[in-house]
């Protein structure tokens, strides 16, 4: 089985060594470098990767990873597209044949997209930048998806993965590029509702609001990212804020999302009954859905924190120590956490009786 990695790259001499450690068990590694300044090319090179110099005039993702990909000899049989800031897990080789049984076209693993400030994973869900070697094509100017052009046949595994280390880059040319990828294709209901969140970002919440609701009318998308586009609705479009989140909460029922941004809404307005029930009903969804829409918050501390603190402020200080105790299990250097379980342990230590006591 032979197995080929690709990339393009620019300006990425402080990734390379990482990068190149992470991947050098593939059999052929190319690189299609988009105009590098500093000594990228040279130490790509001298660790044996085939680079190739190209240009994109105007620039484009798709075409990068196209030109890329091309770059692999036609015998590879499984593709694996790794950024620069992008390392494969320790032991992935073992893990990808085993894995990719007769017939398979693409495969699923566990993405770790960025990290918590202790070390722990943050956002992460189920890939699919593995694949083999004819079919494929990248599309769209930013974004791009992996499309299949023949029958796709796909494996799963949790024991390849792949893990970002992001840095700051320039990001300007991210919303020139979806308008640019939505001109195109005005159907394609990915880009519609990735160039709305792009509007978000910028503060153009206007045309964040009016994208997203002409997202909701398109066919093809998915439950996960219309619940996530209802969630950002309450944020463009905050007149309407519970609407949308309580038009996300039925459009999946599998995601947090939504639930804890309402706990979050009544904390913030010292609504203490519906932030309890809101914080409840996300505890209640044990089972994480592996897509990118699921966020690190909502999976973390956070429901059990707002759990604990409206727990206290309904005089419910069992069930207020439970909650807290849990939120600090699971962020245990958060001095916030850890200042509102000693507050109410002491009180429970200190009191047979539960008095009315201050807020948090």
């Amino acid at each position: 089985m032979k197995i080929g990695v690709y990339a393009p790259s620019k300006n990425e001499s402080n990734q390379v060594q990482a990068w190149y450690e992470s991947c050098k068990d593939a059999d052929v590694i190319c690189v299609a470098d988009t105009g590098s300044t500093d000594n990228t090319i040279e130490l790509l090179t001298s660790l044996g990767v085939m680079v190739t110099s190209i240009r994109i005039i105007p620039f484009r993702f798709d075409d990068a990873f196209n030109f890329a990909q091309s770059l692999l000899p036609d015998d590879v049989d499984i593709c694996i597209r790794l950024d620069l800031d992008e390392r494969l897990d320790t032991g992935w080789r073992t893990a990808l044949e085993e894995a990719w049984v007769p017939g398979t076209t693409q495969l699923r693993y566990p993405y770790i997209w960025n990290w918590l400030s202790d070390g722990v994973p943050g956002l992460q869900w189920h890939s699919d930048r593995i694949h083999s070697r004819s079919g494929w094509r990248w599309r769209g100017a930013t974004h791009e998806g992996l499309c299949c052009r023949t029958i796709c046949v796909q494996a799963w595994t949790d024991k390849v993965k792949i893990l970002q280390y992001p840095i700051a880059k320039d990001k300007s040319i991210d919303l020139p590029l979806l308008r640019e990828a939505v001109a195109e294709s005005p159907h394609d209901a990915r880009m519609v509702v990735y160039l709305a969140r792009e509007y978000m970002y910028a503060g153009d919440f206007t045309n964040s609001t009016i994208t997203y609701k002409d997202y909701l009318t398109m066919p093809g998308s998915g439950s996960a990212e219309r619940c996530q586009a209802m969630t950002n609705l309450s944020k463009t479009d905050p007149d309407n804020k519970v609407y949308w989140l309580k038009c996300a909460c039925l459009e999946s029922p599998y995601h947090r999302e939504p639930l804890v941004e309402l706990a979050k809404h009544y904390h913030d307005n010292a609504n203490w009954p519906e932030c309890w029930r809101y914080s409840l009903l996300a505890l209640k969804i044990t089972d994480k859905p592996g897509d990118y829409t699921c966020t690190a918050e909502a999976w973390g501390a956070q429901p059990h924190d707002l759990a604990g603190i409206s727990a206290w402020n309904l005089k419910l200080y069992r069930e207020s120590l439970e909650h807290c105790g849990l939120a600090l299990a699971i962020s245990p250097t958060d001095s916030r956490l850890q200042s509102n379980w000693l507050l109410v342990k002491d009180f429970f230590d200190k009191n047979l009786q539960e008095p009315s006591v201050p807020g948090i």
